[in-house]
């Protein structure tokens, strides 16, 4: 969400190695529109998103703030359906969340993304914000645990230098964008394979497996004359968030054959008073920790991710007979 997979990309050795090929890779991959190539220009300003420099500088304007000392905050709403063998999708959760976010430059083009993300899941019918449900494929009534990722931190760059077993490779920052008139999209596809956290062995209800295998792909919107004003530090956008991944440990699907896809719109609110009104007031009263971006001496801290969080809070749910 919002910054996080790009973190994680640009940070996690494991997963970069056991991804199709990187980050780079993974940005330039099965894009739904043509890349964009050379500079765009609007009201006498270019951007040229080939430079490695000015494309992370936009990506950070659309997604947060070069001024570092302001937070941004992104919202997030969808659905997550089950996919199993051939049967149809069925629609499980709905889930609306935010991600806070504080950018801070370090020089030459390098940046610093303090990051945190809190999302609930919701009942199809009423909106209401789920504390238990009854999962369709178990029939068995679950305790709901929403998405609390305290710490999302990472450093990007324009070249990022990657250690493979004592071989320093590098590797442009260039997602792809295209332009139409003053409309500028930007896509981010994230597709990787790493080990679980979570072992069949020590949690055989809550583990999909020994191996989580996830795709993200966000696609947003905004001006390119947001993004081309040197003025600007900022550049709203609207979109939308797709993911491929394997059962919430929550959900006590263990081995069960399927995954999850969730469907999410998501846009730029600035700052968290413009949340919608009664997602801030549950956060503000349940979890305001969350309101904010993490502090600068959070810095170098594990990050927090859906498997770490509930392994720290949780334990492993008994076999049934």
């Amino acid at each position: 969400m919002l910054f996080t997979s790009l973190v994680d990309h640009l940070t996690g050795r494991r997963q970069f190695l056991q991804s199709a090929a990187g980050f780079g890779a993974a940005g330039l991959g099965a894009m739904a529109m043509p890349q964009l190539s050379g500079e765009a220009e609007a009201a006498g300003h270019a951007v040229n998103f080939e430079d490695p420099a000015e494309n992370l500088k936009a990506y950070i304007k659309l997604t947060g703030n070069l001024d570092p000392t302001v937070e941004t905050c992104g919202w997030f709403g969808g659905t997550l359906y089950g996919n199993v063998g051939v049967e149809k999708m069925v629609p499980l959760v709905g889930v609306e969340g935010l991600g806070v976010n504080r950018i801070e430059p370090q020089g030459n083009n390098v940046y610093r993304v303090f990051n945190r993300e809190f999302a609930v899941y919701k009942d199809l019918k009423s909106g209401e914000y789920l504390e238990d449900w009854v999962n369709p494929y178990t029939e068995e009534r679950v305790k709901v645990w929403p998405i609390q990722n305290l710490k999302v931190m990472g450093e990007v760059a324009p070249i990022r230098k990657q250690d493979f077993d004592g071989t320093i490779v590098e590797f442009p920052f260039k997602p792809p964008w295209t332009i139409q008139g003053d409309k500028a999209f930007s896509l981010l596809e994230l597709h990787a394979a790493f080990p679980n956290p979570m072992t069949p062995d020590e949690w055989p209800r809550e583990s999909a497996g020994l191996t989580n295998k996830t795709s993200e792909m966000f696609s947003r919107m905004t001006t390119l004359s947001e993004l081309a004003d040197p003025d600007s530090l900022s550049a709203d956008y609207v979109g939308t968030w797709v993911r491929i991944g394997p059962w919430l440990p929550w959900m006590l699907m263990g081995q069960r054959e399927g995954h999850i896809v969730y469907r999410s719109f998501m846009n730029k609110t600035g700052p968290v008073e413009n949340l919608p009104a009664q997602l801030r007031a549950y956060i503000e009263k349940n979890y305001p920790e969350f309101l904010e971006a993490p502090a600068a001496s959070e810095w170098g801290k594990p990050n927090d991710s859906s498997f770490s969080v509930y392994m720290e809070n949780n334990k492993p749910q008994p076999v049934q007979m």
